[in-house]
Order: structure tokens, then C-alpha cells, then sequence
């Protein structure tokens, strides 16, 4: 998110961000969602007090879209504005909390997938680099943002309310002309959804922080085990080359050669960065595999920043390798990677390789024994 300009880019890994993809259903006669203890279920049918339902919609998407109108009527706003921050979240993230690998701090935090769009982060896109004066604990918290989106329509005093949605929501975002305008009829549908909603009220005078809708359950700090510090430089270094070609025997510690990567060369570049120079992996994928600051680690334990090596059944040695780049908000598995001739450095669902053997490994600045690499 830019205070003043900003280009809506999808991410490079392809999530599903326009949420023009998800199915969204109308039907009549369910019973209505009335507070925040209301269970949503991921893909089912959701109710308010219109009668109308929206399908398609992950647990975690609903989560953020509720509490857009749980905060927005806390604070005494009106429908439009309301609209206006729903219509926003759905163009910036398609309702989910993204953390983004040009903002390694942003991975220790729970997210709902990742992003490459600058270095903004979150359900409105807000940009360290503009916005990160709060801290990135605070970035990365929902509620924060959706609150920051309400603050500024404030700021617009009466404004706002004369303002269309899409106009507020362009006049707050400052994103591409009309860019939200496309999201206006799923904005309108989940605010009929959630707006029978029963919250408690504070003053529209008062701090954003007062208002805390239902809470998402996003934004809070990862364990060490699920966001180690060397797996979020492993991820950085790599993502910096998406969209660069592959190149068979590409690639060394210093970038790209012969104008790409191939996959073992952006691993090896990729460890040796993460590790400040200590460790220097072959350019082979069992050498990688083999080498002895490797750590073996179960399937089940993996972690963002491990590599996984890839071998087809019968054979000895590994043909693949890539970094393991976590999973989105469809739970799938994620493989950041050089795949092959023809195609460019991206990030691919593991589902891709199903069927073969996957191993995983760690590795640490210090290796085993002590040595370095």
C-alpha cells in the first residue's frame, strides 16, 4: 500500500487473488449470522440478515470480511464506508493477511499467504517501507489495518459519506483508477452477511485500537520452529530472482550466469547468502543433499527455508531441489524453485511432484562438528 501511487499487481505466486475466481452463490432463507461467536466453516454457505449467502470464501477470508463490518459498526460508520473498506480488502488481498519475503519480519508472523507486490504486507497492502514506523507486529495485525482504512475515512470528515465506495476506497488506497469498483457486488453481499452483527460500540472520536471486531486470529508471532530466522533469509534471497529465466548450470553465489538459474544454482546462492558467506553448497542436487552442514529433517517437521530434494522412484540420486516456501491459504504445500528450460524462477504447489521421493533439509551457519563449510 502506497500513500500516494500504487500499480495492483498479482503476486508472483500466483495465489488466487482475484476473487472474480471464487464461485459466489445467492440464496434465500438461512438463518442469520448474529455475533462473532458464530461458527464459519471453510466453503460453506454463510447467512445474514439480507437472506443472502456467499460460497467460495475460505474460514479465514469470512474471519477478515467480518470484522471489516464488526470494527467499521463499533466505530458508528456507515454502510457505504463499510463497503468501502470491504470492496478494498478484497482487491488489495482477496481478504487475507499477507506477509511478503521483501519483509523477512513479516514471516515470523501468521499469515494467510504471501505476497510480492513491493513490500507491502497485510489485508490493505500497507507499505513497510511508508507505514512501518508502528512496528511490523503491528503491521501485520488485521485489525490494525482495517482500523488504519476506517482512520482515514475519518480524516475525510463528511467527505466520505458522500463519497461512492469505490471512490472512498480510491481515495484512501490511491491505487490504478476504477480498481475497486469490481469488487463492489462481493462487498455488498458480505456486508448483508455480517451486518445483523451484534457488537459493542465505542466513539467514533476514540483511538483506532479500541475497536477490535471479532479478531481474525492472524497476525500473531510464529514459533522459532515454524519461522526460524535462516529459513526467512533462505526465502528472501531466493524470491528476489522470480521471473528470472532458467538456465541450465546457472547461477553461482554471485547471481545469475548466462542470464538464469538453474534449480541447485538458486539454492546454493540462496544458502550462501542466508548464511553470510559460510556456507558454499556444490552445484549438484545430491551433492546439496549430501553435504555436511545438511540437516536431515522429517517430511512432517518441515519448515519455510528448508530445501527439498526431489527422486524419482528406482533412481539413486536427486534430479530437483527447492526451497520450501510454506503454504497458502488453501493449506497447500509451496515449492520455490527454477523448474526448467523454457520457464522462470517461481513458486509451484508440491502437489507437482507427487509421487516421488521428497527429502528434506536443514541447514545452519555452523555446521555439525563445529566446521565451517
Amino acid at each position: 500500500m502506497d500513500s500516494t501511487s500504487k500499480t495492483i499487481t498479482a503476486t508472483a505466486i500466483s495465489l488466487p487473488i482475484a476473487l472474480l475466481l471464487l464461485p459466489l452463490v445467492v440464496l434465500i432463507g438461512a438463518e442469520p449470522a448474529t455475533s462473532c461467536a458464530t461458527p464459519l466453516a471453510a466453503g460453506a454457505a454463510v447467512s445474514g440478515s439480507t437472506g443472502q449467502t456467499v460460497a467460495g470464501l475460505s474460514e479465514s477470508q469470512l474471519r477478515l470480511a467480518r470484522d471489516g463490518v464488526a470494527i467499521g459498526k463499533q466505530r458508528g460508520l456507515g454502510k457505504s464506508v463499510i463497503i468501502a473498506e470491504l470492496a478494498a480488502a478484497a482487491t488489495e488481498s482477496s481478504f487475507r493477511n499477507l506477509a511478503n519475503p521483501s519483509v523477512p519480519e513479516s514471516l515470523t508472523y501468521s499469515n494467510d499467504g504471501l505476497g510480492t507486490n513491493h513490500d507491502s504486507v497485510g489485508p490493505h497492502q500497507m507499505r513497510a517501507s511508508v507505514w512501518g514506523s508502528v512496528g511490523i507486529a503491528t503491521l501485520m495485525n488485521p485489525t490494525y489495518q482495517i482500523n488504519w482504512f476506517y482512520d482515514r475515512a475519518q480524516e475525510l470528515g463528511s467527505a466520505a459519506e458522500a463519497m461512492s465506495p469505490a471512490e472512498l476506497a480510491q481515495e484512501i488506497e490511491r491505487s490504478a483508477p476504477n480498481a475497486y469498483a469490481g469488487q463492489l457486488e462481493l462487498a455488498r453481499q458480505l456486508y448483508g452477511v455480517f451486518a445483523d452483527i451484534e457488537v459493542g460500540t465505542t466513539s467514533r472520536t476514540q483511538a483506532a485500537t479500541s475497536a477490535h471486531g471479532c479478531g481474525s486470529g492472524s497476525g500473531t508471532p510464529l514459533s522459532a520452529a515454524e519461522a526460524s530466522e535462516f529459513g526467512r533469509a533462505v526465502i528472501e534471497y531466493a524470491a528476489r530472482w522470480i521471473g528470472t529465466p532458467y538456465v541450465w548450470g546457472g547461477g553461482d553465489t554471485s547471481g545469475p550466469t548466462s542470464g538464469g538459474f538453474d534449480c541447485s544454482g538458486l539454492t546454493l546462492y540462496a544458502v550462501y547468502h542466508a548464511s553470510g558467506g559460510q556456507i558454499r553448497l556444490p552445484h549438484y542436487t545430491q551433492a546439496q543433499q549430501d553435504h555436511p552442514t545438511a540437516q536431515v529433517i522429517p517430511f512432517a517437521q518441515r519448515a519455510p527455508g528448508d530445501l527439498i530434494f526431489f527422486t524419482t522412484p528406482g533412481d539413486g540420486d536427486s534430479h530437483h531441489v527447492g526451497v520450501y516456501y510454506g503454504r497458502d491459504e488453501q493449506a497447500r504445500d509451496l515449492l520455490l524453485h527454477a523448474p526448467q528450460t523454457g520457464q522462470t524462477v517461481t513458486i509451484t504447489p508440491l502437489s507437482a511432484w507427487e509421487g516421488e521421493r521428497m527429502d528434506v533439509r536443514r541447514y545452519a551457519s555452523t555446521p555439525p562438528g563445529g566446521a565451517r563449510a
